[in-house]
């Protein structure tokens, strides 16, 4: 498998268990289309943790981010908004 995707340590938890259904990315994350399997690598270390399948791929703008978003990430509205912050400060 040639696909990959990084998640944060502590977010692998969440990944593993189902709680967490989506991911948020940057305009690289357009490479990803559903039907796509790809092997999760934690970001610490680039080890495979886990397989995934992409279900299906939108566009959102930061600001458009809701409650039914933070949820499918296993957050709340304000945490996520604060990681995706964190994670792209030019957003």
């Amino acid at each position: 498998m040639s696909h990959t995707i990084h998640f944060y340590d502590d977010l692998i938890p969440t990944v593993l268990s189902g709680d967490k259904t989506i991911t948020i990315r940057s305009q690289t994350g357009r490479r990803y289309q559903p039907g796509m399997r790809l092997e999760v690598l934690r970001h610490s270390d680039g080890e495979r943790v886990a397989e995934i399948e992409v279900v299906d791929v939108k566009n959102i703008h930061f600001q458009d981010l809701n409650d039914s978003h933070a949820v499918q990430e296993h957050m709340k509205l304000a945490e996520l908004r604060e990681l995706i912050q964190q994670i792209y400060p030019d957003i």
